[in-house]
């Protein structure tokens, strides 16, 4: 029995860092609906620097954005409630959500989606 406290010590700690980590958890077993429709979308607003660092990234890519203004646009703010998002610039690229400015992580998913949407591009 002299395990006890340090069993109950372990469980509540367990239970405090699964709460702590709620959203995490949330998004691998419900993941956010897909409003790209193989696209890339943007949600930002004007004042945004970070944003202004997504629009710089994705205008040197050549690639082709839909912006969508959560601070204008009630459909905009509805998709990116929906999409768990908590800042701005939240990037949406065929599916994959990218909250905040992280630029390699953006580079990565950009560079995914440019190698399966080339060919269709140049179609159009």
């Amino acid at each position: 029995m002299k395990y006890a406290p340090r069993l109950k010590f372990l469980i509540i700690g367990t239970v405090i860092l699964l709460a702590m980590q709620w959203h995490t958890w949330w998004f691998y077993l419900n993941p956010p609906p897909d409003f790209s429709h193989g696209q890339v979308v943007l949600y930002a607003t004007d004042w945004c620097p970070y944003c202004e660092k997504t629009r710089a990234l994705l205008a040197a890519k050549g690639i082709p954005y839909r912006e969508m203004n959560i601070e204008t646009s009630t459909e905009a703010r509805s998709q990116y409630q929906r999409l768990a998002a908590s800042g701005v610039p939240v990037l949406l690229v065929a599916g994959e959500v990218v909250r905040g400015y992280h630029q390699k992580r953006m580079e990565s998913v950009l560079d995914a989606w440019q190698r399966e949407h080339k060919p269709a591009a140049l179609s159009q």
